[in-house]
């Protein structure tokens, strides 16, 4: 019988043990705190779910027979794919689920900053009543929504910003600018949208090109006026420049649903700032996406148990060293 390990995320939440023990194969639920416990946990293990944990090279150093590693999400910057590949370990995400989720909560943060939801909502606990105090109120037809990145998600955010009639942008330099026409959009380099934009909604995968880009020549392109939204990765936005910006009036709110540290410090002044709203990593969830996610990773599993590579494959140059794989429908 296979053995899959989940790395750190407790029962009943996924739903992948039925589709594996059909499969052949027992789910052990693991809650690795370290790279110590991971290694522990992992190292016999025919396949890996991971959530949050880094699976570092150490980790993957390790394995003694592992056939797939599934980051049971989109981003997979937690793992070392390299060091995957090198043992030819094929790596896998799940790509296509929580775009409906994410490109909602986007746009719940921008109205909930535009329409000074969070502020009227503080104010009237404190005991005020007074809408003047949150002035000035944004008309969002007279608005631009510059999208950092043009994937699936921000796609998604387009189609509802429209509905509020807001001028749309995008930065991404892997599309062209027919993509950005057909969806309505305008494409232009990442300095005239950080200028021109009302809100900024930051929307780029984390990896060595992206860390840090927002950061403090970004934030001095933008309106005095600007927010910025981050539903993507924490630390695709510097945090130490984002906090002076908003400090300075550089620019004006920040919502944002990842964070450079998960949960922030307890003394991290973002917590605690008026014209900042913070959620905790929600925007992907949703009972549906939660249980796609999980059907998805456990139907990746059994692709490659069964002799072929999972459908979601990050690690494309594994198929070089894995012929005895074959090429997943």
């Amino acid at each position: 019988m296979y053995r899959v390990v989940t790395t750190d995320l407790l029962r009943p939440t996924i739903p992948e043990e039925a589709i594996l023990k059909e499969a052949g194969a027992a789910l052990t639920y693991g809650n690795a705190k370290t790279e110590a416990e991971l290694i522990e946990l992992a190292q016999d293990a025919d396949a890996i779910i991971n959530v949050y944990i880094p699976v570092t090279a150490k980790v993957i150093g390790s394995l003694k027979k592992c056939r797939i590693i599934v980051r049971r999400g989109i981003g997979y910057d937690n793992v070392d794919v390299s060091a995957a590949t090198a043992r030819g370990i094929p790596v896998a995400n799940v790509l296509d689920y929580c775009i409906e989720e994410v490109a909602d909560h986007a746009m719940a943060l921008l109205l909930s900053v535009a329409r000074r939801v969070v502020r009227g909502t503080k104010q009237i606990e404190s005991g005020g009543w007074n809408f003047k105090d949150l002035l000035p109120v944004p008309a969002l037809k007279d608005c631009t929504l510059g999208l950092v990145g043009f994937g699936k998600i921000p796609r998604a955010v387009a189609s509802r910003a429209k509905c509020f009639g807001l001028n749309i942008q995008t930065s991404d330099p892997f599309i062209l600018a027919e993509l950005a026409e057909e969806h309505g959009v305008k494409l232009v380099s990442l300095e005239e949208l950080l200028a021109s934009s009302d809100f900024i909604s930051v929307h780029a995968p984390l990896n060595s090109d992206t860390r840090g880009m927002i950061s403090k020549r970004e934030f001095a392109l933008m309106k005095p006026s600007a927010v910025l939204i981050n539903t993507a990765r924490g630390p695709v936005v510097d945090e130490e420049a984002l906090i002076e910006a908003l400090k300075s009036g550089q620019i004006a709110f920040a919502a944002l649903d990842v964070m450079t540290q998960e949960p922030p410090a307890p003394d991290n002044p973002l917590r605690k700032m008026d014209n900042v709203i913070l959620t905790p990593h929600l925007a992907w969830y949703s009972e549906h996406s939660a249980r796609l996610a999980g059907e998805k990773a456990a139907q990746d599993i059994v692709r490659v148990f069964k002799g072929y590579f999972p459908k979601y494959l990050v690690n494309v140059e594994v198929r070089k060293i894995r012929p005895d794989l074959k090429q997943s429908d």
